[in-house]
């Protein structure tokens, strides 16, 4: 494989979708001036499904959903949020608060002109969807949550903020090696599958950008990872699935309870032997429950707004 990136990264343009003519890759300007990477695949004419990955995540998580979603019959619109992969990363912690990112996720819906996508999140993804569609009910159809952390804490989240210090940030810009990318993804996986050597080329690749340390730094000291204890959260009256695995370290004991609390009738899948990242490790079964989820709750006559 040709590496033209920094220190051996992935240049751009061998980053995922590397220029598959498959997908359709576009940078979007949102009225807060932030560009974002958009990828999709599908109809553009389909019903749209939203799909956000979670914390130091790009597109990259769902490159094994998104050809399934659109030979189902849905536009698959996959985004990096801003502070990841290809998108810009601002600088600043209040960048990236719950309250930042639900507006960043209305800008991005806006200026894609969606009204009532439905909404696919993975981890932190899937905690921000859940602040997205309480504040903003009418703009989502229906959510899927894949092992979504967020709401009642991570369990390994306070070693990860004690090893981030912001003294440390001139060093975090500069040794960022692909060892530790490596561990990360091993430690993520259950015992269904295994992270390959592009799997850790691709995650790695976005740390050749010095602000990304700064972004996801930010991020991960910013943003509420424990909100049912420090926010109102009152029910969420929209269809939805939570979709995780019996072997996520991430999610808290019982972490996926507290959601049939808060969003009555939700459909809880917790697929036997899987680690954190579900639509990377098992996605045959996480294909076929979210088309399955969608084929009941979202209208095939959609039309776009604007």
């Amino acid at each position: 494989m040709i590496r033209s990136g920094r220190k051996g990264r992935l240049s751009t343009a061998e980053m995922f979708p590397a220029g598959d003519p498959a997908y359709r890759v576009s940078f979007v300007t949102l009225r807060s001036g932030v560009e974002i990477r958009v990828v999709e695949r599908g109809d553009t004419a389909s019903p749209p499904v939203l799909l956000v990955p979670g914390w130091s995540c790009s597109v990259y998580s769902f490159r094994r959903n998104i050809p399934a979603l659109g030979a189902a019959g849905y536009r698959a619109i996959a985004v990096d949020l801003k502070g990841h992969g290809l998108s810009h990363k601002p600088a600043g912690a209040e960048e990236y608060t719950v309250d930042a990112l639900v507006e960043h996720l209305l800008d991005i819906l806006d200026a894609l002109g969606l009204d009532r996508p439905a909404m696919v999140g993975h981890s932190m993804g899937g905690s921000l969807l859940f602040h997205f569609a309480a504040r903003y009910p009418d703009r989502v159809s229906c959510l899927a949550l894949l092992s979504p952390v967020g709401l009642s804490g991570a369990r390994t989240m306070w070693l990860y903020r004690l090893l981030t210090p912001r003294f440390l940030i001139p060093l975090l810009r500069r040794f960022q090696p692909r060892l530790a990318v490596r561990v990360v993804l091993a430690r993520v996986y259950g015992k269904r599958g295994r992270c390959t050597e592009e799997d850790v080329d691709q995650y790695w690749a976005p740390t050749q950008f010095p602000e990304s340390s700064d972004a996801l730094r930010d991020l991960l000291h910013a943003y509420d990872w424990n909100a049912l204890k420090h926010r109102r959260l009152d029910p969420v009256r929209i269809p939805a699935i939570g979709i995780w695995g019996s072997r996520d370290h991430l999610m808290p004991r019982g972490g996926m309870d507290l959601y049939e609390r808060l969003i009555p009738g939700i459909e809880l899948h917790e697929i036997a032997d899987a680690g954190h990242v579900v639509p990377e490790e098992t996605p045959d079964e996480v294909n076929q429950a979210l088309v399955a989820f969608l084929r009941r709750h979202v209208t095939p006559g959609y039309i776009a707004a604007g």
